[in-house]
């Protein structure tokens, strides 16, 4: 897995029971890559370790993981908010009009009017729809991952092209 390219098909939300199981977002297209994994790389602050996983099973809208030699929920609680990452080559290709975070993050932003407004630096998943952060020079942007506000993704020209709404003021 080292020198393939990595992608993240998860993040850890929390830790779950007494057991040293996590809680974690899938942020894949098909969520059942997790459960026919033997391992995977766990991004914590800055490291990258090589995780075994010992279980895997849904759990309402996340999965539950646990890793070998994680027991308990204090060794769980040093996953919190971490990412779960996994080569390229082993997951599934994505359909059309679908990526993954990493693809979207780093993207320049501009308008349907060609305005450069800045990059993607984050996605906030709401449930619904997911966000895009962008940040400019001067200010943020929220853009919604919907076709009305997204009107191009171009992961090979680091390029995305927006619409955006008109905020609505009381």
């Amino acid at each position: 897995m080292k020198d393939e390219e990595l992608v993240t098909i998860g993040r850890v939300l929390r830790e779950h029971g007494i057991k040293g199981e996590l809680a974690v977002a899938p942020l894949t297209f098909d969520p059942e890559i997790f459960l026919h994994r033997d391992e995977v790389l766990v991004k914590t602050r800055g490291s990258t370790e090589r995780k075994k996983i010992k279980s895997a099973r849904r759990h309402r809208n996340s999965l539950l993981i646990r890793f070998e030699n994680c027991e308990t929920p204090e060794d769980a609680r040093l996953y919190r908010g971490a990412e779960i990452l996994a080569a390229k080559s082993g997951i599934p290709e994505l359909p059309e009009g679908v990526y993954y975070h990493n693809q979207i993050i780093g993207l320049k932003v501009y308008t349907n009017n060609g305005e450069y407004l800045g990059d993607v630096t984050d996605i906030i998943e709401t449930g619904g729809n997911d966000v895009y952060v962008v940040k400019g020079a001067d200010r943020e942007y929220l853009i919604p991952a919907i076709r009305d506000a997204v009107k191009e993704i171009n992961v090979e020209s680091n390029r995305m092209v927006v619409e955006l709404m008109e905020a609505v003021e009381e």
